[in-house]
Parts: C-alpha cells; sequence; structure tokens
C-alpha cells in the first residue's frame, strides 16, 4: 500500500464518509480506496464517489477489494 492510500479494513459504515472527506482534504488523486470485499463499503464508498463526481475504476480483475480514483 502506498502512503497515500487509504484502507478502510474494519471501518464503521457510519465512519465512511467522514474518512474519506479527510482524506481527500489532504491527498490528491490518483489513490486506491481499499475496501476489501465488503458489498455494503463498496457500495458506500461508490456513493460518496459519484456524489461528489469523482472518477474512478473498480478493482481489476484478481482483486476487486479496492477502488482506484483517477
Amino acid at each position: 500500500m502506498k502512503p497515500k492510500d487509504i484502507d478502510l479494513h474494519g471501518e464503521f459504515y457510519d465512519n465512511i464518509e467522514l474518512a474519506l472527506e479527510k482524506h481527500f482534504y489532504s491527498n490528491k488523486p490518483p489513490f486506491k480506496i481499499i475496501t476489501g470485499n465488503s458489498s455494503n463499503m463498496r457500495k458506500k464508498v461508490l456513493h460518496y464517489l459519484d456524489k461528489n463526481d469523482y472518477k474512478y475504476m473498480s478493482g481489476n480483475l484478481y482483486n476487486l477489494g479496492f477502488i482506484q480514483v483517477l
């Protein structure tokens, strides 16, 4: 994991938006948001990215546990 990536493993769902706000405030894309395999976590992160008009790409063929912010 690169220093400016953010790992949301174990983060409470209620804290996700605030964690992303803080991360985007202090880091400029591109970076990865590591979500793990939780579909609820992915939904919350994707909702935040869509709501704020960020461009992103979901994981890759071998690892769907992250979202690449472009």
